[in-house]
């Protein structure tokens, strides 16, 4: 017959097959080296990603300016040739008015 509080077979706080406990403190230490190290890996993550946006926005602002570049040049020959075409219909409005000056009609303006 067995006593009440006693098992068979092994003694209770033996440490055959059991893992050793830890102390508060250095389960304390254990968790700040834990957590010390998920900061670092979490700076190098936000480390590379900044560096990976910086390069993703620099792309983005060349192209940007490449865009910018293209509209403003094609804006421009867009207005030289209507300055152009303005310039041809004044020329033309003056020639006329000069030969009907020639052919002796008063032209007021």
């Amino acid at each position: 017959m067995s006593l009440i509080g006693k098992t068979s077979g092994s003694r209770i706080g033996s440490s055959f097959g059991s893992t050793k406990k830890l102390s508060a403190y250095q389960q304390m230490q254990q968790w700040r080296t834990k957590q010390r190290e998920r900061s670092e890996t979490l700076e190098r993550q936000n480390a590379i990603s900044s560096n990976l946006f910086a390069v993703g926005i620099s792309e983005t602002q060349t192209a940007t300016e490449m865009l910018f570049n293209n509209v403003a040049a094609r804006v421009k020959k867009e207005a030289q040739a209507k300055l152009a075409q303005q310039s041809e219909a004044i020329d033309s409005a003056l020639d006329a008015i000069e030969e009907q000056k020639t052919n002796g009609v008063d032209i007021k303006v």
